[in-house]
């Protein structure tokens, strides 16, 4: 299995103004004592801030971020205590971790899940100037490590051709392992190291050892498949497994009854589950209880180098100035009737904002958006001169870009981060803000139908139950339903359905009041609770669905159980 990595983003937006005082207060004093290392306050209150921090970041359970937290504190009390230097390699560490954490948190309130492993480069770098070890991969990787390899099977060998047959193919894999350590192509590597841990695992199925070389190898050929890159952390456990290997060859069959290391055996799972593998391979992870990982190495790699990448505030700097040099090419575009299509094509003026426009979209890997603007100035210059419909074309076409361009700022404006694809493109993030303004115009007129049953409802009990002021609840529940249909909001849709049927029961049997008086409030209460869900989906589109189970429980306390979406 893996940790379920949702998280209460209402829970973070109210505590994210608070931790990023705190952290910005701490990096702060950090400066200070970084001028002047004789400033024992200064440390002190950076010391205090952190401390706070932490505990914020446990309130929310944000567990990679607390833990990096965990150790910016660590190295601060060494620094306090004296027992570390201020040195340029501890204090950029630190500083870059400041700068990390406000980043994870636009990371975690713009996607609505949490994902450590995105921190653990940082946690490692804080660690290594404390001279501690690296944290592995898989630190927060989930899974059963008592589990048995499907379909393991030895070979026969004896027990004195043993060694001589992990020497053979111990130097297989370390052919392999030299390669990678070359800079040699990785997939080549790759496969020999895994072909090599395959065979030792083929003599020793059965045996403890075994499950680790069965795993390995799997992972190994994932990683061959998925031409997963090197890094300094894999290489450790690479040779950890070497290690292994050096012991079976010494120790022979005594060897085979080891318990396999715990970390060596956690990190192959999560490299394979990391390859999302087919055949043995996923065979072996549903053995283990690993479900999918829902993210690709790339993607990590992506997000990862994104939390470098300007802030949540430097972003909408960003936008907010191109939103302002957009504004004077609005104007010019709205005085062409004035100035004539010619009186456009000048270098300075027009031609000149546009292109600068272009440029800083092209340095935000806005490619399609700035290429295309690009292209259309050109166009538009070669074009203006000519009397007649060839200019009126290029000029509709530019003022096409130009929209294209107003999308793009508001895709900035409603994103903490800048996303790019597999291609270093973030066009995508334009067609996202699109549908997320159609998204929102769907949810408010969902809680606008919402309100208005309350009111429906009010009236309804204020004048003594005349089914008049209900008449038209089921079409606006219908509404609401097809809204959460259009959403994909499966569980809501469920809610709504169940509340229509209710009401047209109420409709059918108007002569039982006293009834309907005492479910009016239990009604009312799913009402609301969907209301609430509503609301929760706005500020985030992967809302918990927990927040319905009010709007369930009261559905089935009226007689009207929500199937299970």
């Amino acid at each position: 299995m893996t940790e379920s990595r949702n998280i209460n983003v209402t829970s973070v937006n109210l505590v994210k103004e608070e931790l990023v005082t705190a952290v910005d207060s701490a990096a702060a004093q950090l400066d200070q004592f970084a001028v002047d290392s004789g400033n024992r306050q200064a440390l002190e209150s950076c010391v205090g801030a952190v401390r706070q921090i932490c505990g914020v970041l446990q309130m929310v359970q944000l567990a990679g971020a607390e833990l990096l937290a965990q150790e910016i504190l660590g190295a601060l009390n060494e620094l306090e205590a004296g027992t570390q230097q201020p040195a340029a390699e501890v204090m950029e560490a630190l500083s870059t971790s400041f700068y990390v954490i406000i980043r994870y948190l636009d990371f975690v309130q713009n996607k609505g899940i949490a994902r450590p492993e995105l921190l653990i480069p940082y946690i490692n770098h804080v660690r290594a100037t404390r001279s501690e070890p690296p944290v592995p991969e898989s630190h927060f990787f989930s899974c059963r490590l008592d589990a048995n390899v499907p379909g393991a099977v030895s070979s026969a060998v004896m027990s004195e051709d043993l060694r001589n047959f992990v020497r053979r193919f111990r130097h297989m894999y370390q052919v392999g392992l030299l390669a990678l350590l070359q800079g040699k192509p990785c997939q080549p590597a790759y496969t020999m190291m895994a072909r090599a841990l395959q065979r030792v695992a083929s003599v020793s199925a059965g045996r403890p050892i075994g499950k680790l070389w069965s795993v390995a190898g799997a992972a190994l050929a994932g990683m061959a498949s998925s031409q997963m890159h090197i890094s300094r952390s894999r290489v450790m456990v690479f040779s950890m497994l070497d290690r292994r290997l050096r012991a079976l060859q010494r120790d022979g069959d005594k060897a085979l009854d080891q318990a396999p290391p715990a970390v060596l055996l956690k990190e192959s799972l999560y490299w394979l589950a990391l390859s999302a593998p087919r055949g043995q391979g996923g065979r072996i992870l549903e053995a283990f209880n690993v479900s999918g990982l829902g993210y690709s190495e790339a993607e990590l790699e992506r997000e990862r180098a994104s939390l470098g990448g300007p802030g949540a505030t430097a972003i909408a700097a960003v936008a907010g100035a191109l939103d302002e040099e957009l504004s004077g090419v609005r104007r010019m575009l709205d005085d062409v009737e004035t100035l004539g299509v010619a009186g456009l094509c000048e270098d300075e003026g027009l031609m000149g904002d546009l292109r600068k426009i272009s440029n800083i979209l092209l340095l935000l890997n806005f490619h399609k958006v700035g290429s295309g603007l690009g292209k259309a100035v050109e166009e538009f210059r070669s074009e203006a001169r000519v009397s007649g419909g060839a200019g009126e074309a290029a000029l509709q076409k530019l003022t096409q870009q130009v929209l294209q361009v107003d999308n793009a700022i508001r895709a900035l404006r409603q994103s903490s981060s800048i996303d790019v694809d597999e291609f270093g493109h973030a066009d995508a993030a334009v067609e996202m803000s699109q549908l997320a303004e159609a998204e929102m115009a769907v949810l408010k007129e969902a809680e606008a139908g919402l309100s208005l049953i309350k009111r429906a409802l009010a009236s309804y009990a204020e004048s003594e139950y005349d089914y008049g002021h209900i008449r038209n609840v089921s079409t606006t529940l219908n509404s609401v339903r097809g809204g959460m249909i259009v959403l994909n909001l499966t569980q809501a849709s469920g809610v709504a359905e169940r509340l229509i049927d209710f009401v047209d029961t109420v409709m059918q049997q108007r002569e039982a009041v006293p009834e309907i008086e005492q479910a009016l409030d239990t009604f009312a209460d799913a009402i609301i609770s969907l209301e609430y869900y509503l609301g929760e989906v706005k500020m985030h589109r992967k809302a918990d669905t927990q927040s319905l189970k009010l709007a369930v429980e009261s559905l089935e306390a009226l007689g009207y159980p929500v199937e299970a979406a």
